[in-house]
């Protein structure tokens, strides 16, 4: 906190900080970097422990080279959608002539200044971003929200999108959240910054400033009492005759300074009083709004009344605005607001806000004491336009509040049930646990049951095994008995997703195949999901056929990810991987970075299992940058799992661990489908590494069905793998049993990549005088979709062959291995079969890198993209940061591939295939 005045909570500019040396040393290493790139950091403490100090001390450090943004939360702010944002871009409103339409357009939308096409909260976090982007070119931007906790869903969601990527912008965000309050800023991508109480030393410090002259038994009890809260140093010498009268551990610090700002409004007269209470209640600063609800019109009236309050060390009135010191008072005095007077004010802050609806709305509802059936539809709607408006976390609150105000069980329930939903698929799970417990409070019939257990399922409480499924079967019948089909296919798919990722293999998925059957689901995509997930192996040619079916001009955006993930269960990963990318395109265009991240994370398989391996790693650093940001840690662990299967293969070991390492800590409830993942890159790096046992050992456990890793389809596309393993590390007779022992629906899969595993492995299995003929027949299979099974066959095949010393024809084998691995980046096996045409007698030269090697994922995205010719602006559209990052991306590959231009680049593109 500061040195100075006692009758001012803020922080004036001249004044200096006590005891936050580190603090200070961190804003200004940010603030000294910002001519360069920008950076953002959160601050998290108690109350009063300085959070509010800091930010002004970083905003007088920056002084005049830098233009300072503010935004603060209220603990009154209601369901205003980008309130707090606009608060803070409303001095920048002038840059949008920078952006594009798009994006103008969606800021206009979002901050209720013209009716549009409903923007996704990204697309308005991009516009946002790239506002601020353009500000910065004048001068460096410094971006100070206050309390985040306190402000609207959606504007925190916007600040931390921001924060996530300013590193290549000017601009320096900094942030302050309290302790134990959840917020979108407190994400383990954003830096943060915890702020202790002071030290002893600094404690007495700043006392013996504010408060000099104190004889030493008050100042020890001040100092025990503050317990080196900056807030209390400065506050309780103020109340040091309530202080000392009673017994300080009495009340919890923040109690007591809570105590010390009522005692001093207590002093002031009813109509200041009656001034602070509106002001504590509104959603606005405005004073001459403030002023008007408790009738003060002439300027004289509103000068003397809030004077006192001013006078006190309450409040600053700067113009037409009004705020609290600090928010502890603005608490306080709510906390002992009567409800009367709490009606009272928001009543008359309503009757003001007339030509306001959105505002308005909002105090009526507080003002409410009874049902209101017009009041309810007026928020219904309210949230149905914050919806629109791309901020569906805010409609949340507002659909709560009119189920609360309906007049009708049957409005009060569908209001509720819509509500829950909504705040489970925004990801307010907290929001999602207090509506659900609510709903199950209101359900009245059969079909508020069903709805009632979707609540359940959404929550994820029970993952539960085939009795659940059951359950959901016999759910899925009800709701189509109670005429909702829309529900029906939810319990459908959500049985069928529990088949896949916790129970697969097993004969539920089948019941749940033949519930499909009796509840006539003909929707094509929706059956090509059921028989993927519950039937992979059996079903692929029908699931094919099924997304053939699908006419193109049918497919959305959500219709085309369906698919997609349908052809990749299916082992279709020629299917998968198309559909894959039209997908990303169509989510990227929409903003609808949730449903992206899962997207590029099954590209990046379907791209590892094509050969397409720099790809795969774009995708799936997207991905894991995509999904740690929304808030899915499943999909996150998948992404991080197959770029460490593409960096074993590629020889680096120590980064494919690394990867491993992450995904291991991260909360992805160790679905089947991540362990059996985990396990496929763990044997390949293990193989890579020449530890065949270990990868015989790792791939072995997907085909018991006892384990935690359990996965036919896995076991199945890692049976070439383990057979290789299985050869090198004389495991030949166990590895035939597994195959022999695979179930009938597996032996006879559909699936070509199933078929093509098994035909690989009864080749390398094969006994010494079946060999030539069951690798002539595994060779004669169309191997184009997956080179590196080819490229492995021909080299396990040519390695036979001249340890058999059939030397001359073990060369061709060995040769189109090796350039084939080369091609791929395959440095492990490239590497053995140089060894091994060495030991055949033809001289083998080391592999040239390819050029692109120097690049990050990152880079290689934005270069494929520079190929297709888009522009810095529509490449920063499409990955989501801005495009001056874009630009600084290329500024640092131009001289890794020694070029000078973006035609370079495209010719070197074109020529390498990129």
């Amino acid at each position: 906190m500061t040195l100075g005045r006692t009758t001012g909570l803020s922080v004036s500019a001249h004044l200096s900080l006590v005891g936050r040396g580190a603090e200070q040393a961190a804003i200004g290493t940010l603030l000294d970097g910002a001519v360069k790139g920008g950076a953002a950091l959160v601050f998290v403490g108690a109350p009063g422990v300085g959070k509010s100090a800091l930010l002004e001390w970083a905003a007088a450090r920056a002084g005049d080279k830098f233009r300072v943004l503010r935004t603060v939360g209220s603990v009154t702010e209601f369901g205003l959608p980008y309130a707090a944002l606009h608060q803070v871009m409303r001095t920048i409103l002038r840059h949008t002539n920078g952006l594009t339409v798009h994006h103008r357009l969606a800021l206009d939308v979002a901050f209720g200044g013209t009716s549009g096409a409903s923007p996704d909260l990204y697309t308005v976090a991009m516009a946002a971003l790239e506002l601020l982007a353009e500000a910065a070119v004048e001068r460096p931007v410094l971006l100070l929200a206050d309390d985040a906790q306190w402000m609207d869903p959606a504007s925190q969601q916007v600040l931390g999108f921001v924060a996530r990527r300013v590193a290549s912008d000017r601009v320096v965000l900094l942030a302050t959240n309290r302790e134990n309050e959840p917020g979108f800023l407190l994400d383990a991508t954003i830096p943060s910054m915890g702020i202790a109480p002071l030290d002893t030393e600094s404690a007495a410090r700043l006392l013996d400033v504010v408060a000099g002259g104190l004889d030493p038994s008050t100042r020890s009890l001040l100092l025990d009492a503050a317990c080196g809260n900056p807030l209390a140093l400065l506050e309780l010498p103020r109340a040091i005759h309530v202080s000392a009268s009673a017994n300080p551990n009495q009340l919890a610090l923040t109690a007591r300074l809570e105590d010390s700002f009522l005692t001093r409004v207590g002093e002031l007269d009813a109509v200041t009083r009656t001034l602070l209470e509106v002001a504590a209640l509104n959603d606005s600063d405005d004073v001459t709004e403030i002023a008007a609800a408790v009738d003060l019109l002439s300027s004289g009236d509103i000068a003397r009344s809030l004077d006192p309050a001013v006078s006190a060390g309450l409040i600053a009135v700067d113009g037409a605005v009004i705020r609290f010191r600090h928010p502890l008072i603005r608490s306080a005095i709510l906390q002992r607001l009567g409800p009367d007077r709490r009606r009272a004010g928001h009543a008359a802050l309503a009757r003001v806000l007339v030509g306001q609806p959105e505002r308005s709305v909002w105090h009526r509802a507080s003002a409410a004491l009874r049902p209101d059936a017009a009041l309810a539809a007026e928020l219904e709607r309210h949230a149905e336009r914050s919806i629109e408006r791309g901020a569906p976390a805010n409609a949340v609150r507002a659909l709560e509040r009119a189920a609360q105000l309906s007049n009708s069980g049957r409005g009060r329930r569908e209001r509720a049930y819509r509500a829950a939903v909504l705040a489970y698929a925004v990801g307010r799970l907290q929001d999602g646990e207090r509506l659900r417990r609510s709903y199950r409070d209101l359900v009245d019939g059969e079909h508020d049951g069903l709805r009632y257990e979707w609540l359940n399922e959404l929550a994820g409480a029970d993952h539960g095994g085939d009795q659940r499924i059951n359950v959901l079967l016999d759910l899925a019948a009800g709701a189509k008995a109670a005429g909702d089909d829309e529900l029906a296919t939810n319990f459908l798919r959500a049985s069928a997703l529990r088949c896949w990722n916790l129970l697969p293999g097993r004969p539920v998925g089948r019941q749940v195949i033949a519930a499909a059957d009796r509840l006539a689901v003909a929707d094509k995509s929706t059956r090509a999901e059921l028989l993927a997930y519950c039937s992979p192996l059996d079903s692929a040619e029908l699931v094919r056929a099924l997304i053939a079916e699908v006419p193109a001009a049918d497919r959305d955006s959500a219709t085309t990810y369906r698919l997609a993930h349908a052809a990749a269960c299916a082992g279709a990963v020629d299917v998968s991987e198309g559909l894959l990318i039209e997908a990303a395109e169509r989510l990227r265009s929409e903003g609808q970075l949730y449903t992206l991240g899962r997207a590029l994370s099954l590209l990046a398989w379907s791209a590892l299992r094509r050969g397409h391996w720099s790809h795969s790693v774009a995708a799936a650093d997207e991905s894991t940058r995509l999904c740690a940001e929304t808030g899915q840690s499943f999909w996150e662990a998948s992404s991080l799992v197959a770029h460490a299967a593409v960096a074993a293969f590629r020889g680096d070991f120590e980064s494919a661990q690394n990867l491993i390492a992450r995904a291991d800590r991260l909360d992805s409830r160790r679905l089947a489908t991540i362990e059996a993942a985990t396990l496929v890159a763990r044997g390949a790096i293990a193989s890579g590494q020449g530890n065949y046992e270990q990868a015989f050992a790792c791939l072995a456990q997907l085909h018991d069905p006892a384990g935690g890793a359990y996965h036919p389809a896995h076991a199945l596309w890692s049976l070439a793998s383990l057979a290789e393993a299985a050869t090198a590390c004389g495991e030949v007779t166990a590895a035939r049993a597994l195959v022999a022992g695979l179930p009938p629906e597996v032996r006879e899969t559909t699936s070509p990549t199933g078929r093509m595993n098994l035909g690989i492995a009864r080749a390398v299995l094969a006994a010494e005088d079946e060999s030539d003929a069951m690798f002539a027949k595994a060779l004669g299979i169309n191997m184009a979709m997956w080179p590196y099974e080819h490229y492995r066959l021909l080299f396990t095949y040519g390695r036979l062959l001249r340890r058999q010393r059939r030397v001359r024809e073990s060369r061709d084998y060995l040769r189109k291995a090796r350039d084939g691995f080369d091609s791929l980046g395959a440095r492990p096996l490239a590497e053995r079969a140089r060894e091994e045409l060495r030991a055949a007698g033809e001289r083998s030269d080391s592999h040239t890198e390819d050029i692109w090697d120097v690049l990050s994922p990152q880079e290689i995205q934005i270069a494929s993209m520079v190929a297709q010719g888009l522009s810095n602006r529509d490449i920063a559209k499409g990955l989501f940061i801005s495009h001056r990052t874009v630009g600084s991306h290329l500024y640092r590959m131009f001289p890794k591939l020694g070029i000078t231009s973006r035609g370079e680049l495209q010719r070197m593109a074109a020529e390498h295939n990129l």
